[in-house]
């Protein structure tokens, strides 16, 4: 089974500054439960596509947004920590759970003043969602970014192919493929049963006049056996043996 790699760039959503995920202040992406990635300290609330795809996921309170790669990478953008209520009141969305953009492309605006107010870290994780059937590893960049233009981190999957069909088959596929005939599986003819075979032994053994005197003697022979056997028995009774 061969092994490619394929590499996937995913530029910043958000201009600010990017740092490591163990600087959010929340296990479930300071510890990567949800996936690896990198985080952003936003200097606006301007938030732009990273990546060229379709808009898999809004979510209901606008405080989260997911992407989908045109080669399959789940994306997840998570504006602020615990910013469900303010997002949701205050965020102006530019597009819908399914539409299809471009990297760079404005996706909504997030009024940050209004999550500072509330003393709510507006801290910005970008991750790429866990799929077990993918490997996968990130190399990230750090330092400051310009939204839509800078590169965050690059996405480096290792592809398994399989080998094209037709190009390691059983010999038994390559021999029919060649023309090469059948083995001829042989069976017993329909008209002949086991008991026919039987049946047809015995009346040749009979059609034979000698086997006549053979039977008559293995069964005079038998019989001379069964009087002794009597005989034998009416001794042993009649000496009190059976007490």
């Amino acid at each position: 089974m061969a092994q490619n790699t394929r590499e996937s760039s995913i530029f910043a959503p958000m201009t600010g500054k990017i740092v490591d995920l163990i600087e959010v202040p929340d296990d479930t992406f300071s510890k990567k439960m949800m996936g690896d990635g990198v985080a952003i300290i936003p200097k606006d609330g301007m938030l732009y596509s990273p990546i060229s795809g379709i808009v898999s996921v809004v979510a209901a309170t606008k405080h989260a947004i997911g992407f989908q790669t045109n080669t399959g990478l789940n994306i997840l953008v998570h504006v602020g920590l615990e910013a469900h209520e303010v997002a949701d009141k205050t965020t102006i969305l530019h597009v819908k759970q399914g539409q299809r953009v471009q990297a760079g492309d404005l996706v909504a605006e997030y009024d940050l003043g209004a999550f500072e107010e509330k003393g709510l870290n507006t801290i910005t994780p970008v991750i790429v969602v866990n799929d077990e059937e993918e490997d996968t590893e990130i190399k990230a960049n750090v330092g400051d970014v310009e939204a839509g233009a800078g590169e965050i981190f690059r996405v480096v999957e290792i592809i398994k192919e399989e080998a094209p069909e037709g190009e390691e088959k059983p010999a038994e596929e390559e021999t029919k493929e060649a023309g090469a005939p059948e083995k001829e599986v042989k069976k017993p003819p329909k008209d002949v049963s086991v008991i026919d075979e039987l049946k047809n032994e015995s009346e040749e053994f009979l059609k034979d006049s000698t086997n006549w005197v053979k039977l008559g003697a293995m069964f005079v022979g038998l019989v001379a056996i069964m009087v002794v056997i009597f005989v034998t028995i009416g001794v042993f009774l009649n000496s009190g043996g059976g007490e």
